[in-house]
């Protein structure tokens, strides 16, 4: 009974990402912190995390936990998903933008 309540999980589906060392959220180190979140992503967003070096495509700050990271279409066309068209963008940073293509405030 008490493994079918609790039952066992696989490395592959036990997805947390170990600190390394001494690290902490607090020490100032963006850079570590930043690639470090960006392996919870898979797919095209961690691609274009690589690519971006870990920074916001359009601000330029590194990704930090308190905000998530999100993908814009840089044509607008969201059929179009080729990486040249994918820019990985915070999400206060991906409002903005699209707030500047129509105009409302």
């Amino acid at each position: 009974l008490i493994k079918k309540a609790f039952p066992a999980v696989s490395y592959s589906e036990n997805r947390h990402i170990n600190v390394k060392g001494n690290k902490s959220p607090y020490d100032g180190d963006e850079v570590y912190w930043s690639k470090r979140n960006s392996k919870l992503y898979d797919g095209a967003t961690s691609k274009c995390l690589k690519r971006q070096d870990h920074s916001c495509g359009h601000c330029g700050l590194k990704f930090m936990d308190d905000e998530r990271v999100h993908l814009h279409h840089i044509d607008g066309e969201h059929s179009n998903w080729k990486p040249k068209n994918l820019m990985a963008v915070h999400h206060s940073c991906h409002q903005y933008i699209h707030m500047g293509k129509t105009g409302k405030v």
